[in-house]
């Protein structure tokens, strides 16, 4: 991806650009350290599932841009995945990553949510994100960085939980998106009946275990509805502050279905690590914001780079012709 012009809606420190730099150095140290063909974020996936992404036809005129701009329905690659613990048993942050594929506009030919399950990042901009690194470097706990950060400590606490399943989460982008000249943040919110009941995970790959329970065992479909809040203004809700909670309401854009399916194959994980998840493949209106966004481009560019280059595959974006290469729907 080339250089990308900044929005109008941002306010970017003049030294930043050194300061991605350093994390983009730093998190490559830290992959080289581990297992550099895996992510460096959210290594370990649980399942990549199809998926169809149907946009309603009462998105709030704020918010219809880009794929919101009408109804429409897509195709979509969702990856749900864990890091960085590698016992899902363990406390851990939760992800699930939808692609839209064929997307009008998008210079890769898709669209990427990644979403978590917190509604706010526990770093504030990325002064701090390089603090945080650096801390990281010679204690993986940061307690260097936490030690005068309690809100900090508190909001990475809150991170790292055990869950019954994916399917049971609510999710949130954190951080904003542009919404054509406006911006938003997302969540997505599962249907009541995705809810087993369940107790946590008590075993390494309990939350695999549990999606192979529902999509494939029981032959059930899950579905969850994707929302936005709009932005409003830097006072009430700044781009730049990834820590702040944004106190407007949120307004269904989308639902998502993923229907009974077996994503089990081996074939089907692999496909899968192959995968680039990022928050700038996009369509124009819809440029990620912030400047935790604005690193993300640079640490997720030189990540995927090095990973792909020991995995020996192109970087290339799928479409959906490669749902073929996916488990039947059952």
């Amino acid at each position: 991806m080339g250089h990308i012009a900044p929005h109008p809606l941002e306010r970017i420190p003049l030294d930043e650009a050194d300061m991605i730099e350093r994390v983009t150095a730093l998190q490559i140290e830290i992959m080289k350290g581990r297992d550099p063909k895996r992510r460096g974020q959210h290594p370990k996936q649980q399942a990549l599932l199809r998926g169809v992404f149907e946009v309603a036809d009462s998105v709030p005129e704020s918010l219809r841009a880009g794929v919101f701009a009408a109804p429409a329905r897509f195709d979509a690659l969702v990856r749900a995945s864990t890091g960085p613990m590698p016992k899902e048993s363990d406390p851990n942050p939760h992800a699930m990553a939808i692609k839209l594929l064929d997307v009008p506009g998008s210079p890769v030919g898709t669209q990427d949510f990644i979403l978590l399950d917190q509604p706010t990042f526990f770093i504030r901009d990325v002064a701090d994100y390089v603090s945080f690194f650096e801390a990281a470097q010679t204690d993986p706990s940061a307690a260097g960085f936490f030690k005068s950060r309690p809100r900090e400590f508190g909001l990475n606490l809150t991170f790292n939980v055990v869950i019954a399943s994916h399917l049971e989460r609510q999710y949130w982008s954190e951080v904003p998106i542009a919404m054509g000249g406006g911006a938003a943040r997302l969540t997505l919110i599962p249907d009541v009946a995705n809810v087993s009941g369940r107790d946590p995970v008590t075993t390494p790959d309990g939350l695999r275990e549990a999606l192979e329970d529902h999509f494939v065992r029981q032959g059930r479909e899950a579905k969850f509805v994707l929302a936005a809040q709009a932005y409003v203004d830097e006072a009430t809700t700044p781009i730049e502050d990834a820590m702040s909670l944004w106190p407007t309401p949120f307004e269904i854009v989308a639902t998502l279905t993923l229907p009974a399916q077996d994503f089990t194959a081996p074939e089907q994980f692999e496909f899968c690590e192959h995968l680039s998840y990022t928050p700038w493949h996009s369509a124009p209106e819809h440029q990620p914001l912030g400047g935790i966004q604005r690193c993300r481009k640079r640490v997720y560019e030189e990540s995927q780079r090095l990973r792909h280059s020991l995995n020996g595959v192109d970087d290339h974006e799928p479409t959906s012709a490669d749902l073929a290469r996916l488990g039947p729907c059952l």
